[in-house]
């Protein structure tokens, strides 16, 4: 069984479309977390205009910015879990171990595949999928795949 480790996002909330204003996080737990630079506030639109949020649409700027971390310092196999207050959709992302990828040439030298699943703010799971990051040998940031 896997631990969860709960990465809390809190960007702005007037984006939330639930209820509870919190994305059901205790007040004074949102209130402490709500202080961190949030960078870019975007994600849950529908970039495709099919009518709906994808698992990809849902994806925002902070929350590429929590894959990064967990490719760059998340333990193997560790199941990591944030919710992106800006938009209440919860992710849950697994990364396996460390690899060289000799398919991606020098310039992308340690790589990383994962596992992820997306839930909108209702409940509902939106999808999951898996992709590969690798790490840019010039710029040192992480990059899927």
């Amino acid at each position: 069984m896997h631990k969860y480790i709960t990465i809390i996002l809190v960007l702005n909330l007037s984006g939330c479309a639930i209820s509870n204003s919190n994305c059901g996080l205790p007040t004074d737990l949102y209130s402490k977390v709500k202080q961190y630079n949030r960078g870019p506030i975007n994600g849950a639109s529908d970039d495709n205009n099919d009518g709906q949020i994808d698992q990809y649409e849902a994806f925002g700027h902070w929350d590429f910015e929590q894959l990064s971390r967990i490719f760059q310092s998340g333990e193997p196999h560790q199941a990591y879990k944030w919710t992106n207050v800006d938009t209440c959709y919860v992710f849950n992302v697994i990364a396996a171990d460390y690899f060289e990828d000799s398919n991606q040439g020098i310039l992308y030298q340690t790589c990383r595949k994962f596992t992820y699943s997306v839930t909108n703010p209702t409940g509902q799971k939106l999808g999951s999928g898996a992709g590969q990051a690798c790490r840019n040998f010039a710029t040192h940031k992480w990059e899927i795949l």
